[in-house]
């Protein structure tokens, strides 16, 4: 493309050339959005490596001969050119101090692990792994600052982002597997207290047609029937649950039911949950949130161009690389990238944008003009084309070229050219980046194509339709019309058999004449009520049997209440109660026991502190406690 002349300086009247560095001072105060650029000579891949590799090598050195000055001076020298180029993070390089911090803590030898921690801080002051390495340190060493390294490592899991992913979605699972626990509990434990009503009514039913004690077997064969079509406990549960839903009080029913909701979700949240950890691991996610967090992971890099030999065309996955390499400071690749992301698709803009940018930052500017006018071509409405071309104009001394690309970019967006303007930057023009929005689209477009499935974090199938018709979620809202229609059914009919208030024998209607009392059985009216004739015997019997049987009556109950804790309070109504202790039980239980596997971080060194799980397991440990006290005391 043939560069335009008046690139060179201005011969026009004086009055015009003040006018002109009047612009050019005013366009230099008012930019913004730009990535930091070095100057010519210095952005190149052999700079980077002199300047970040090469002393990462020498720390290495002096960390090994155990020189925590020279090792110091050495990180120094990384960070200053890191900010240099406008890197905030080195991630790459604090995790292999973190590693090496772990061995040397491994070993005892806790005066260079607190050595390399530091200078994994100072690399990546933002790293989780590095701030609970710190912690795990402080409770071997120094107790007293525990408090303080336990509040940074807190707050560097809410500022990464792949630390607040891992964090919202552990949190997550935990909330929903803790609610489907509560309601697994309750429809437990009605079917635990009323299932002795239920083989009652079941052994008076298959007495109809075959005698005793077969009757029993084919009951117990009946409540056991899921297990004979190979079913799992959980199918044996619902089952259970609307044979001997009609038996329960009201409210025992409705808490239940209520119970049921979250089991229904656990399903889709596993699934939501593998699907969002899944494509977090791809390079191309993992990429632009290097680039939003100005961090450098050379593992990135190293995928993403393994992901663009798999997608040679793919425009975007070019731009991304350049973006990267512009980040890192090497120039000489990202305008490589940014070359063959402009010729492989004729509407791409933002990478003719960039490769301008940086070819102003060269002193190029004949060169950054044509791609400026380029881009422009490509999409004539392109505001930081306009808006960088005018810098280029006002650059040359070609004043009226400059204010009329500068008026053309705010009757475009007058908004964004203000914020160009009211936000300098060290350099003047106007860079575009790839956002980890964009990254996700860009996901989703390359889950099509079949070569993806040769990308890490490409591969999920899965459908938001096809997690919600898993059988067993499906089966929940069928179980709740059955245990209602059942209930229906037989209260028109038979109804149910009932426990007698006074020995907790199960009795029904076919047990005992019509006309007694309802509460009590039989034998209970015979020698409580009409005292007609029984012998003394008789009485003790049954005054031991009432003993007896209350006694198992509470055992159960207190057994149940063992192992859920807060559940005996269902069954006086209060099922808010037996939630409040019933939730921080579980809570504490999965988090101390599975915290770790609900959600792996795919950097290494993220290993679990012990004083996490003793956190957990004193949380469940009083909740169990809570839920034994104020039961012996109701």
């Amino acid at each position: 493309m043939r560069r335009e002349p008046g690139l060179g300086p201005s011969r026009r009247a004086p009055r015009r050339a003040a006018l002109a560095l009047s612009l050019f001072s005013f366009l230099l105060a008012g930019t913004s959005w730009a990535q930091v650029l070095q100057a010519p000579g210095e952005a190149n891949e052999s700079t980077f490596r002199r300047e970040v590799r090469g002393q990462w090598f020498a720390w290495l050195a002096a960390h090994e001969e155990g020189d925590p000055v020279m090792a110091s001076q050495k990180v120094d020298e990384i960070v200053r050119h890191a900010r240099k180029i406008g890197l905030k993070r080195l991630t790459d390089l604090s995790l292999a101090a973190t590693l090496m911090a772990r061995k040397e803590m491994a070993e005892g030898n806790r005066e260079k692990a607190r050595w390399a921690l530091d200078s994994a801080i100072r690399l990546d002051p933002d790293l989780p792994e590095a701030r609970w390495s710190r912690v795990a340190l402080a409770l071997e060493a120094d107790k007293l600052t525990v408090p303080r390294e336990l509040l940074g490592a807190v707050r560097t899991v809410f500022v990464d982002l792949e630390g607040r992913r891992v964090l919202f979605v552990r949190a997550a699972l935990l909330v929903v597997l803790t609610l489907a626990a509560v309601g697994a509990a309750f429809v437990i434990l009605l079917v635990a207290v009323e299932v002795r009503r239920l083989f009652h009514d079941l052994t008076e039913l298959t007495g109809r047609w075959v005698s005793h004690p077969a009757d029993s077997v084919l009951a117990a064969g009946i409540l056991a029937l899921p297990l004979f079509f190979a079913l799992d406990v959980g199918w044996l549960l619902l089952w259970l649950f609307v044979l001997s839903f009609g038996y329960a009080e009201k409210y025992v029913r409705w808490a239940a039911l209520a119970g049921l909701v979250p089991l229904v979700l656990v399903a889709p949240a596993l699934d939501r949950a593998a699907a969002k950890l899944a494509v977090s691991a791809s390079p191309v996610l993992r990429g632009a949130e290097a680039l939003q967090e100005k961090r450098y992971d050379q593992r990135v890099l190293d995928d993403l161009e393994g992901v663009k030999n798999l997608f040679p065309e793919d425009a975007d996955l070019r731009f991304l690389l350049g973006c990267l390499y512009q980040q890192l400071g090497q120039n000489d690749r990202a305008v490589a990238e940014y070359t063959v992301a402009a010729q492989v698709s004729t509407v791409e803009v933002r990478a003719l944008i960039n490769r301008g940018d940086i070819r102003f930052v060269d002193g190029d500017f004949g060169a950054a003009q044509e791609d400026f006018q380029e881009a422009l071509r490509r999409d004539p409405r392109d505001v930081r084309a306009r808006y960088n071309l005018s810098l280029v104009y006002g650059e040359t001394f070609r004043t009226v070229e400059a204010q009329e690309k500068l008026t053309e970019a705010r009757a475009l967006d007058n908004g964004l050219v203000t914020q160009f303007l009211d936000s300098p930057t060290l350099v003047k023009v106007v860079s575009l980046g790839y956002t980890p929005e964009e990254a996700l689209a860009k996901v989703g477009a390359l889950q099509r194509d079949s070569r993806s499935r040769r990308v890490l974090g490409h591969f999920h199938v899965g459908s938001d339709i096809r997690t919600w018709t898993v059988p067993f979620a499906v089966a929940i809202p069928l179980v709740a019309a059955a245990a209602f229609g059942l209930d229906s059914f037989r209260r028109k009919r038979r109804g149910y058999a009932l426990s007698c208030d006074k020995c907790g024998r199960t009795f029904c209607r076919l047990c005992k004449p019509p006309g007694e009392s309802a509460l009590l059985c039989s034998q209970c009216i015979h020698v409580y009520l009409k005292k007609d004739g029984v012998s003394i015997e008789t009485k003790l019997q049954k005054v031991e049997e009432v003993r007896r049987r209350q006694g198992i009556e509470g055992r159960l109950r207190g057994a149940l209440n063992v192992i859920l804790p807060g559940g005996e309070f269902l069954f006086q109504g209060r099922a808010g109660t037996a939630m409040a202790i019933l939730a921080p039980f579980f809570l504490g239980l999965f988090a101390a026991v599975f915290r770790q596997d609900l959600a792996l971080s795919p950097r290494p060194g993220a290993g679990s502190l012990l004083v996490g799980t003793v956190f957990w397991a004193l949380l469940a440990l009083a909740a169990w406690v809570v839920g034994q006290l104020t039961a012996r005391k109701g």
